[in-house]
């Protein structure tokens, strides 16, 4: 199915083991072979029944029972088929949310509510990202940056058609992420980047914001322009929510070069980069990044207080109060520094969003997100003694 981001096709990272010339080693196995042999297959299935008929003797009359399963225990999860393990995440982090639309004096408003003390029997909604959208004559200004954007074009031809379906690689050049060396990293970020998918289609469809490729015949964006609205741009959350999470991984491992500030500046970088891309491309407007970004990076800090039942982030973005002739600057949103987004997002004193972190926490933890994420940041734990 076509969609406009590569990231909830997390999974089709599994093709970056193609880099690797080992790749081909595991065909040293017999085993590897195994998973295929399951009775898939009318042969497989006729050699299985003649081969029990041959090694069945007499009825056992005593059996010894196992122990009885275990009553929703995590340690399950870890002998289950990758299938059913992103099922049971992302059960985990779908009833978590869930957005509605409204129409005001300002606008379309979008609103994502966090549903608090689900898991204890009761339940409430709280507000968690709020977004008014821009008035059309703002996005007609903003065209100037879409337009001047296309004079790059050339120079960022591969990493756009390279980001169009698959943008993980570009964040493995920053962290040591690969299908062997860090999947339950992986799972986590294709988890997530599901989930995020469903919030960001709820909140285009409500918003309804229309595409560069509408106001002018000159904008001639170099790759397809999606036909879901504009804003948010689903790149820009889903990079800079998969950039924040790998930061709060990278830190929460404690080893010692990973709590230099540098990697997070590299990872938001990184999700600016992918994110300014889709403006080159002429598919997105600078402000529609503006947003993205804000509900990026706060689903990150909401999947992190599913996990541990800390601290969230509640957040909003006033598309009215967004100066139009203002590019996107991802400093004007978030610290690495402290891992916080800013409290006050302003141009000349006009404040366009905000931020509020709730310090209470919820006290509400996943366990089966609790197993995922301690096996993800294990993954990044400094292995090996003084050199």
């Amino acid at each position: 199915m076509p969609r406009e981001s590569g990231f909830s096709g997390f999974s089709g990272f599994s093709g970056f083991s193609g880099f690797s010339g080992f790749s081909g080693f595991s065909g040293f196995s017999g085993f590897s072979g195994f998973s295929g042999f399951g009775g898939e297959s009318p042969e497989a299935a006729l050699a299985l029944t003649t081969n029990r008929d041959g090694i069945v003797s007499s009825k056992i009359d005593t059996i010894t029972c196992p122990a009885p399963g275990g009553w929703d225990d995590p340690e399950t999860i870890k002998r289950l088929s990758p299938e059913v393990r992103a099922a049971l995440y992302l059960s985990e982090l779908a009833p978590s949310v869930e957005v509605t639309a409204s129409l005001s004096e300002a606008g379309p408003t979008t609103t994502v509510w966090r549903r608090m003390g689900r898991r204890q029997g009761g339940e409430r909604e709280v507000k968690m990202v709020e977004m008014t959208a821009p008035d059309t004559k703002q996005l007609a200004k903003q065209l100037d940056y879409v337009i001047g954007y296309a004079q790059i074009r050339s120079d960022r031809l591969a990493e756009v058609t390279a980001q169009i379906g698959l943008s993980e690689p570009f964040y493995a050049t920053i962290g040591y992420l690969g299908p062997d060396r860090t999947p339950h990293t992986m799972a986590l970020l294709e988890a997530c980047a599901a989930f995020s998918f469903t919030v960001i289609q709820r909140t285009k469809y409500s918003l309804g914001v229309k595409r560069p490729i509408e106001f002018s015949p000159q904008v001639q964006p170099m790759i397809p322009t999606p036909t879901h609205a504009t804003l948010p741009s689903g790149h820009a959350t889903e990079a800079f929510m998969i950039a924040r999470l790998l930061w709060k991984l990278l830190r929460a491992s404690n080893a010692p070069q990973y709590q230099e500030d540098y990697w997070g500046q590299m990872l938001m970088r990184q999700a600016a980069r992918i994110a300014i891309n889709r403006t080159v491309a002429g598919v997105h407007f600078p402000v529609d990044s503006v947003a993205g970004a804000i509900l990026g990076l706060t689903l990150a800090q909401h999947i992190e207080a599913e996990v541990k039942g800390t601290q969230w982030t509640s957040s909003s973005f006033d598309g009215p109060a967004f100066s139009a002739t203002e590019d996107f600057d991802w400093t004007q949103i978030y610290d690495v520094n402290d891992d916080m987004m800013s409290p006050r997002m302003e141009h000349d004193g006009c404040v366009w969003g905000t931020s509020v972190a709730d310090r209470r926490g919820t006290g509400n933890a996943s366990a089966i997100l609790s197993w995922l994420w301690d096996k993800a940041v294990s993954e990044w734990a400094d292995i090996g003694g003084a050199g």
